[in-house]
């Protein structure tokens, strides 16, 4: 694939809803090619100080699927902040449990998030179906055009039957990707974000700017 150049003129601030490091730098290094500049909530009071108050907790994730709440959210800080916004809603989908805990995937067990896996790990008990995934939406909202772009990716695997590894966060210690034998927390960071479902919907992201160069312009 053909490098492209870009000017420093060219810069547009593209905001990414999240106050996750982790997270912001994952998607810096995949988006780093593109002629943006990528801020996350926590840099929005040095760039007004009305969007002080700003944060994840200001939004109600209402909807029913993944796409319904990264829009939500996206549309939010994109009406608020009048900036190129991007926002992602991941979950795990478990299939004997009927697709649960899905888009409840962070809130439906209180507790840590060992509390969560241990919860989970006690409704699978005795099932044999042990199929699961990890899914991503990624929901681009453009305040200009009042359009919104929508990227997912997916990443197949099974639970396993007890904890097990302590890198990485949420269920990571109790999934275990396809064509693995350790589970995401074994396999650790650096592994884990070449086969996870938020690059993979990140890199479609990158791969539609490329293209829609108009979303670039300021």
């Amino acid at each position: 694939m053909e490098c492209k150049t870009y000017h420093h003129f060219m810069m547009k601030k593209l905001l990414v809803a999240t106050h996750n490091k982790g997270k912001l730098i994952e998607i810096k290094e995949i988006l780093k090619p593109l002629p943006l500049e990528l801020i996350a909530l926590s840099d929005l009071p040095s760039l007004n100080p009305n969007h002080l108050q700003l944060s994840q907790t200001d939004v109600k994730e209402t909807g029913k699927s993944f796409e319904k709440n990264a829009q939500i959210k996206a549309n939010f800080f994109a009406g608020k902040t009048k900036l190129l916004t991007v926002a992602d809603d991941s979950g795990l989908v478990v299939e004997a449990l009927g697709g649960f805990p899905g888009v409840t995937s962070n809130r439906w067990h209180t507790g840590t998030d060992r509390d969560r896996n241990l919860a989970l790990l006690s409704k699978l008990d005795g099932k044999k179906n042990r199929t699961a995934k990890f899914v991503t939406v990624v929901c681009l909202s453009d305040p200009i055009s009042l359009q919104d772009y929508f990227f997912t990716g997916e990443v197949e695997g099974r639970i396993a039957q007890s904890i097990l590894g302590d890198e990485g966060f949420g269920y990571d210690p109790i999934f275990i990707p396809n064509n693995y034998q350790k589970t995401f927390a074994q396999l650790g960071i650096e592994k884990k974000n070449q086969l996870s479902h938020r690059q993979r919907a990140f890199v479609q992201l990158k791969q539609y700017l490329e293209v829609q160069s108009n979303l670039l312009k300021k």
